[in-house]
């Protein structure tokens, strides 16, 4: 059962019985998780090479900088170089994309919490599987619970809105069950984007299921707002809780304020529709090793490519278009598939939801939220990722 805010019920869906959402979930492993060390500390790990860049700073000195994937999960590292040249220290990293390494646990600022890895020695790693390093899902949780979830609330929609959810993710369902939410923040594993937008949904059905939606929103808000009060009140100097104000809940209580202002109801469906597209644009955004190299060319006029990933990435081709532009082409293809055509408001509501669910055109939204269901998407989204920050650092 998907336990979130306490004004929210506990919606439990029935177990899925069908055979078009099954899920590839790899044996569980215990990985380098970088918070459980402390600065200083020495340490010696294998890890999967997701990105690997050539730096070269103000005076000329070139260092070499990486993200490092664990199953447990994802951490920066970097190598100062002391003799050769960088293209000479990169080759380990390259030959087989899976290094051990020995390394420092540094933090930058002093008492941030910002930790990497200084890497002092390196060798490739030839017998070990790539796709057993990918960051996964914490072995608590069920990644059938939440398709479970998130099948079970679609089946509550109405047609032809129900249907159109269906061909998004009969199309797209291995991408969108292994892919992550994000690379660092919040569901940065494989598998985050399923439970992400299971919880959204859940959270957006108890919302609308309420008899104030408005002030069921608040309630969960106000619930946020306390799981994090060691972000906003015991942060080590006034910056960083000004920061953790304006980043979330400023933001959060602006939606709210914004809902108020409209007076409308929320609508169901299309709010559970817009949470299902808001980030199935990610699936073309991030990359990671063993996605399918077919996506591009399922959604688009192009010719299929091979994947290069290795680790969980951005791809180098979805960020020059970005998950939101790639969610309206999602529910584009899905109509003329479908041949279904919505009535000119309702088709635009949609579209708005996903182009406006970040909030901010300085927070990446192609337009800033209008409607009540947009407004609700927005406060939706960010109270997911919240909670499963608190999550995090309370395990940690």
């Amino acid at each position: 059962m998907i336990r979130l805010f306490k004004a929210i019920p506990d919606y439990e869906m029935p177990a899925y019985q069908g055979e078009l959402y099954q899920l590839e979930v790899p044996e569980s492993a215990v990985g380098f998780l970088i918070a459980d060390h402390v600065p200083g500390e020495q340490v010696e790990e294998t890890l999967l090479v997701a990105s690997a860049e050539i730096k070269t700073g103000q005076t000329g000195r070139q260092w070499l900088q990486f993200t490092f994937n664990s199953p447990s999960g994802t951490c920066k590292g970097k190598q100062w170089l002391n003799q050769g040249t960088a293209e000479e220290a990169m080759r380990p990293y390259l030959e087989t994309g899976i290094v051990h390494v020995k390394a420092k646990v540094e933090e930058y600022p002093v008492d941030s919490g910002n930790k990497s890895l200084t890497v002092q020695r390196v060798q490739a790693v030839h017998d070990v599987s790539g796709a057993m390093l990918l960051p996964q899902m914490p072995a608590s949780e069920s990644p059938s619970l939440y398709r479970d979830q998130l099948i079970g609330l679609i089946d509550q929609m109405e047609e032809p809105l129900r249907q159109i959810a269906h061909r998004v993710l009969e199309t797209y369902w291995f991408d969108f069950s292994t892919r992550p939410a994000a690379l660092y923040h919040h569901h940065a594993y494989i598998g985050g984007l399923l439970k992400h937008t299971a919880c959204m949904m859940t959270i957006g059905y108890g919302i609308c299921q309420s008899e104030r939606s408005n002030l069921t929103l608040l309630q969960c808000i106000q619930e946020a707002e306390a799981d994090h009060k060691n972000d906003l009140f015991q942060a080590n100097d006034r910056e960083m809780r000004q920061f953790a104000w304006d980043d979330s809940f400023d933001a959060l209580y602006q939606a709210a304020r914004s809902i108020a202002l409209l007076n409308e109801a929320p609508r169901q469906d299309e709010l559970l529709l817009g949470i299902l597209l808001h980030d199935i644009g990610k699936i073309f955004e991030y990359t990671h090793l063993g996605a399918s190299s077919d996506r591009f060319a399922r959604l688009l006029q192009i010719e299929t490519e091979e994947d290069q990933a290795s680790g969980i990435a951005l791809d180098p081709n979805g960020v020059l278009v970005g998950h939101m532009p790639y969610g309206c082409f999602v529910l584009e293809q899905a109509l003329q598939q479908l041949a279904i055509r919505l009535p000119v408001p309702q088709y635009h509501r949609l579209m708005h939801m996903i182009l406006s669910h970040h909030g901010k055109k300085e927070w990446g939204s192609s337009v800033t939220p209008q409607t009540t269901d947009a407004w609700y998407l927005h406060a939706i989204d960010l109270l997911d990722a919240r909670k499963e920050k608190w999550r995090q650092t309370q395990q940690s």
